[in-house]
């Protein structure tokens, strides 16, 4: 029997007092049980950012970015985000933060309310859209600020900007399948969400194959295509930062990752940890303590 624990999300429910208080304090971050809600935020000075790091959101995320760039991978997908990008995340993604520009501003909200975000959408929109994104983001400011507090307002705010950001996207999906484009990327991003969900139990490509009704080979021919890279490579970086997440967060032994990911055996887990990574489960949960 499988008695592992499950992996613990990056919760702003579970922020630290003082970091919490941080927060508060400062002019241009607002905060309440709804929602966190930052205008012109300096990432590099946010607490709730944390670089070079591999963890799980909880709550989802909706980011404008006003200033500078960075490199991210969301749910697998690797992104060069720039001043201009809208960033939408569901909660439970999978975020590494790899850089972060020095200059780099963002208004963002995170949405510690209910609200259904099915997909990650990080997306260039025109800079008519964008300045209008803004000002929702501006007018939400405002509201937040009525007292007594307005939750059913803020809330319908919010689920229009999640709604005016998905069709922003969709009517970019629409110009791609006009061009022929559109079925090619569609199955390269429901492969990476069946990687995503299944990663810990199957890493074979006649499984995902199936999953998607197509064959081995075909599949293979997709995702070479649509990311110039190999299925195995997708299949394999899943599986690395589903076990860095159990070896960070969770304190799991090597043999417990091994049983928790259906490995047959810690040895097998090791050496495959070791190839991707360049270093033994042990080294890197050493990293991560210092």
């Amino acid at each position: 029997m499988d008695n592992s624990k499950a992996v613990n999300y990056v919760s702003v429910n579970n922020l630290d007092i003082e970091i919490e208080e941080v927060c508060r304090a400062q002019d241009n971050i607002f905060v309440n049980d709804d929602l966190i809600l930052i205008l012109n935020g300096t990432l590099q000075q946010l607490p709730i950012i944390n670089v070079n790091e591999t963890f799980q959101i909880a709550e989802p995320r909706i980011i404008l970015v006003m200033e500078g760039s960075g490199e991210v991978c969301i749910n697998l997908q690797d992104y060069h985000i720039k001043k201009g990008h809208v960033i939408l995340v569901p909660g439970d993604s999978i975020v590494e933060v790899n850089e972060i520009s020095d200059d780099a501003q963002v208004a963002a909200i995170v949405v510690r309310d209910n609200i259904n975000i099915p997909e990650e959408i990080i997306h260039q929109p025109s800079p008519t859209d964008y300045d209008r994104l803004l000002r929702m983001f501006l007018l939400l400011w405002d509201i937040v600020k009525i007292s007594p507090y307005r939750r059913k307002t803020v809330h319908n705010i919010l689920k229009t900007i999640v709604s005016d950001i998905q069709e922003i996207k969709e009517s970019e999906v629409e110009n791609f399948a006009r061009e022929g484009l559109y079925r090619t990327k569609e199955l390269f991003l429901q492969f990476k969400r069946l990687v995503y969900k299944n990663c810990k139990q199957e890493r074979s490509i006649p499984f995902y194959a199936a999953q998607l009704h197509i064959t081995p080979h075909h599949l293979s021919a997709i995702i070479k295509k649509a990311s110039t890279r190999s299925v195995m490579y997708w299949i394999n970086r899943a599986t690395v930062q589903e076990a860095k997440l159990l070896l960070k967060y969770n304190g799991m032994m090597a043999y417990e990752v091994a049983d928790h990911m259906n490995f047959p055996s810690a040895s097998t887990f090791s050496k495959f940890f070791k190839r991707e990574t360049g270093m033994t489960p042990l080294a890197y949960q050493n990293t991560t303590k210092r």
